[in-house]
């Protein structure tokens, strides 16, 4: 299995009224990178899973997903071996959409795998933005195309600050990313301790898509 965030946002571009040109992106996605840095030294440190999971931070997403590109180009475990990505966008602050201490998964009635984490205990429910088509604006789906169940976790309630200067710490909720972080310790655990594999939703699968070159 797969956990992954991107690492990057926009650097350095057009001022904002207070003359800020830095695009911090302290939710979009450093709150993603923190969530999979966190998972990854508790579930390092804990008893060793029956599966492989494997970390990765990509680059470039804001660019055209080209780190995504480069991962499938060149895979450190066979794709089809793959059974779930979870990326882990934007966790920063809560969503008013959804109930407080709640995650919601993009495509979420695409296959059975947000329903199945959240039986065990995910604070996960449908997307509440449908309209915005946030499946489809993540490394994930990438990854679904080459038919990885491939979904992104969040709480990004469509605040101001997206793409902005503004987009700084000082806007993060410590209090919901590190609820919202925690809950998700068991599910993925056991994800990676049982023999169940997550699959599409009948007629739900993105279409295939070949692999890309590496830029």
């Amino acid at each position: 299995m797969l956990l992954t965030a991107h690492l990057d946002h926009l650097g350095i571009g057009p001022a904002n009224a207070a003359g800020d040109t830095n695009y911090n992106g302290a939710d979009d996605d450093a709150s993603g990178t923190t969530a999979v840095l966190t998972l990854a030294h508790i579930l390092a440190n804990g008893p060793r899973p029956k599966r492989t999971i494997v970390f990765a931070l990509f680059g470039s997403e804001e660019l055209g997903g080209f780190g995504n590109r480069a991962f499938l180009a060149r895979p450190p475990v066979p794709l089809a071996s793959m059974v779930a990505n979870l990326e882990f966008e934007m966790i920063g602050r809560p969503d008013p959409a959804v109930p407080a201490g709640t995650l919601w998964l993009t495509g979420f009635d695409r296959s059975n795998l947000g329903p199945e984490l959240a039986k065990h205990g995910a604070h996960l429910v449908n997307d509440p933005h449908p309209k915005e088509n946030f499946f489809r604006r993540s490394d994930n789906y990438a990854l679904a195309q080459q038919g990885i169940v491939a979904q992104t976790v969040s709480s990004y309630g469509l605040h101001k600050d997206y793409h902005q200067p503004s987009d700084e710490i000082r806007t993060i909720d410590f209090t919901h990313m590190t609820n919202a972080i925690a809950a998700m310790i068991n599910p993925i655990r056991w994800l990676a301790d049982t023999s169940w594999k997550p699959e599409w939703n009948r007629g739900r699968r993105p279409e295939a898509n070949p692999t890309g070159p590496t830029p």
